[in-house]
């Protein structure tokens, strides 16, 4: 009898020190799922470009450091906003010391924000999807509402 226990020994010891460690990475793989399940959804809701350039700078920097930190950003643009999506002019000026509009945008998009632009906004600025940049959508209605339902937080800039 002694003998029988002894052989069952390691199997015991292997298996109380499995659990533990099994367990373990079993919840830091179910921490890092629920971590990006939830991101904050963080709608930045943007309505003018070229009469207030210095806060169309703002809020596109802060949707380029949110979502590179970890939100997910979806950026709707309406107005006269829309002339950020547009090709042809994001060229345009930028405020002193900063970062053209051009590259914040593309390193939003780069980093995986959705880009929502005002269809009816679009068309009354005659930006086409011709002349959207890349990774910018023009939007319906339900995709607006979809992305407002959606969000954790709205930014108005």
């Amino acid at each position: 009898m002694r003998r029988v226990a002894f052989q069952w020994l390691p199997a015991i010891v292997i298996l109380a020190l499995t659990f533990p460690v099994t367990g373990y990475f079993a919840a830091q793989a179910q921490s890092t799922k629920s971590s990006a399940q939830n991101a904050q959804h963080i709608l930045i809701h943007m309505k003018e470009y070229i009469s207030e350039i210095h806060g169309a700078q703002m809020g596109l920097e802060l949707a380029d450091r949110l979502q590179r930190n970890g939100a997910k950003v979806t950026l709707w643009l309406e107005l006269r906003a829309v002339r950020i999506a547009d090709d042809r002019i994001v060229r345009a000026a930028t405020p002193p010391g900063a970062r053209p509009f051009s590259a914040v945008f593309k390193s939003l998009v780069d980093h995986g924000a959705q880009v929502l632009v005002c269809h009816h906004c679009a068309d009354l600025e005659e930006v086409s999807q011709d002349h959207l940049r890349e990774g910018a959508k023009l939007a319906t209605a339900d995709d607006v509402v979809q992305a407002v339902m959606e969000a954790d937080k709205i930014l108005d800039y």
